[in-house]
């Protein structure tokens, strides 16, 4: 079968399994990120300007509201974008 001989609903019903996999895919990976935050664990994770950190100070189903490390900005975040930090002895 090529994409190229498919008809406009054959294409999007071939889009809406993708989309749904796609969730499904987000969604555990999601799962996995968030079984290993705790409220209160330094995190990590790429903003605009550079690398942020922060500490976790909700953790919601699909974000997770971290407090950034100057007290004053909040942000949220997919969970699996952010990275727990480490501490070194």
């Amino acid at each position: 079968m090529r994409i190229d001989d498919l008809s406009i609903d054959q294409l999007l019903e071939l889009n809406r399994y993708i989309c749904q996999r796609i969730d499904e895919l987000q969604d555990q990976e999601n799962l996995q990120a968030l079984s290993q935050l705790r409220v209160g664990l330094k995190v990590t994770f790429e903003g605009r300007d550079g690398p942020i950190l922060g500490i976790v100070t909700k953790i919601n189903r699909k974000s997770v509201i971290v407090l950034g490390d100057d007290g004053t900005k909040q942000y949220k975040v997919s969970p699996n974008l952010l990275r727990p930090l480490r501490d070194v002895k």
